[in-house]
């Protein structure tokens, strides 16, 4: 039976099987089947093509291991694959049924979610490719919110690969997941980029990326934003103790220790009422940092707004636990409406949220302290002129824009004109200019004796 005929909510398993992310079903990959198919090629700047099978020169028959040779990180200290000046192609061959079984997923998504199902399970690829790494029992699912997700090829879909669903330890480079966005509105794919780069220099321990090309069975499929996951390998990169629990905001749901660890000290930062319960368990300093990192940019979907893309990590360093950001494709830009609207084009660092807020009790619990409130407002006025000045801004989206423009030209996938896509990218930069100046005005009433009107806006 074709994929395509599948119905709505109880969608075909491919050949090699599919599972949950949680964990792996063991199945024979489809590279094992014996099922025809093509090894992907590449157009030579994702690297070499070695064999996909063992190398020439080893006589027991093993694989090469894919994270010999792990790259130093970056200057900023991100794997190397994330590097700002590193445009890496990542190669997939995918069994023509499960092509269309991701194609069918992503038709149906909103249908399957509602069917009680889910529409973003791991299928099989026959291999993954980047240079000279070669993975035959690599996963890949379907990424975003399915809410959002047009009928294909109206829109682009957007993919996760996993390494370790086979093998739990299994890795590319020492990372156990790549997650590849394109956000439909995110035209520019520059969003998530320029947001956590900005973070990153302002003192927030935020992921790294950089955009990537992907192949499917030796054809260009498009151009993504390359978006390193919060997982315990980000946490070994960026924490001086990474054995906390991370916990996912969206449903607080536990990334590591799964199985070793309660949630009462979750629970109990949850269920405060006063600050100073809140101050035993969030590092409130640092919280505030993010917040603030995100009303700058702004971001959408982040705890200042509401929204539910963030994660907190229990620090065993600190004993206390942090904020991090994540997924920031709905910023910038994405606020362009008149200040009555749902999205103003400059949102108040302090009293916006989103129309669809989840509620945000711990920025409310701080700015209700004046000390703390005061503190908010400085560490605003500190980041603007560290790392929100417009030069530098610009820098980074002319430098980035130019390194991705002839892939994204090349990008037939794409949901949207390459007219649009350089308006979009102008409307970023001018974006930039008139937030700053913004910011500028709203800090200089603060710090020119303007007063609370008790909504938190600043009144002269």
């Amino acid at each position: 039976m074709a994929c395509t005929s599948a119905p709505p909510g109880d969608p075909t398993v491919d050949p090699g099987g599919s599972d949950t992310e949680g964990g792996a079903d063991g199945a024979a990959t489809a590279a094992s089947s014996g099922a025809a198919d093509t090894t992907g090629t590449g157009d030579g700047s994702g690297g070499s093509n070695p064999s996909p099978t063992t190398d020439a020169d080893d006589t027991t028959g093993a694989p090469p291991d894919p994270n010999d040779d792990v790259p130093a990180p970056d200057e900023e200290g991100c794997h190397a694959i994330y590097a700002q000046d590193h445009l890496p192609t990542f190669e997939v061959t995918v069994h023509p049924a499960v092509w269309e079984q991701l194609q069918w997923e992503w038709d149906h998504g909103q249908a399957i979610e509602d069917a009680g199902q889910d529409p973003k399970v791991y299928h099989s690829l026959l291999e993954f490719r980047y240079g000279d790494v070669v993975i035959h029992d690599a996963r890949i699912r379907l990424r975003g919110n399915a809410t959002y997700w047009d009928p294909w090829p109206g829109d682009k879909m957007q993919f996760q690969i996993a390494f370790d669903q086979i093998d739990p330890d299994g890795r590319m480079l020492g990372l156990r997941k790549l997650a590849l966005d394109a956000h439909t509105y995110n035209r520019h794919l520059l969003r998530d980029r320029l947001g956590l780069a900005f973070m990153r220099k302002v003192g927030v321990r935020a992921p790294c990326a950089n955009n990537a090309r992907l192949m499917v069975n030796g054809e260009y499929y498009g151009i993504f934003t390359n978006v390193e996951k919060l997982d315990d390998v980000f946490l070994q990169r960026t924490m001086e103790d990474p054995t906390g629990d991370l916990w996912k905001r969206a449903n607080w749901e536990l990334k590591t220790n799964e199985g070793a660890t309660d949630d009462a000290r979750l629970d109990a930062m949850r269920d405060a009422t006063t600050l100073a319960e809140l101050d035993a368990y969030l590092d409130l300093e640092q919280a505030l940092r993010t917040f603030a990192a995100e009303a700058v940019v702004p971001h959408s979907d982040g705890a200042w707004a509401g929204g539910l893309n963030g994660y907190y990590y229990d620090d065993p360093e600190r004993g206390k636990f942090m904020l991090l950001p994540w997924d920031l494709d709905s910023s910038f830009e994405y606020f362009n409406d008149p200040p009555d609207g749902e999205y103003p084009t400059n949102p108040d660092p302090v009293t916006w949220e989103k129309p669809t807020t989840h509620g945000r009790p711990f920025f409310d619990l701080a700015l209700s302290d004046p000390m703390w409130f005061q503190r908010y407002i400085e560490i605003i006025d500190e980041i603007v002129h560290d790392g929100y000045e417009p030069d530098p801004m610009l820098e980074w989206i002319d430098q980035w824009s130019a390194q991705i423009e002839q892939a994204v030209l090349e990008d037939v996938n794409k949901p949207y004109d390459d007219e649009l896509y350089y308006d979009k990218l102008e409307e970023l930069r001018e974006y930039v200019l008139g937030r700053h100046a913004f910011l500028e005005a709203w800090l200089a009433c603060w710090q020119g004796g303007g007063m609370n009107d008790g909504t938190g806006v600043c009144v002269p």
